[in-house]
């Protein structure tokens, strides 16, 4: 699994999920979110809008509400 995140004004790095990795909602939140795509991101601007695929990490309800909070 890869995630990026991309906009009019740049792009991420690509961040891969290793082989085998359970992405859950934890690891949604504490990984992807707040150590690789937020960081990245604020780099561009502060004003963002996550749109998603529907995976079930993503519509945990963990990770909804750190996208609302983090948003």
């Amino acid at each position: 699994m890869v995630s990026v995140a991309v906009s009019a004004l740049g792009r991420t790095s690509i961040h891969f999920v290793d082989p085998g990795m359970k992405v859950n909602g934890k690891y949604y939140l504490e990984v992807l979110l707040t150590r690789d795509l937020l960081p990245e991101i604020r780099q561009y601007s502060e004003y963002f809008i996550f749109q998603q695929d529907g995976a079930s990490a993503q519509s945990s309800r963990d990770g909804q509400v750190a996208e609302r909070s983090h948003a």
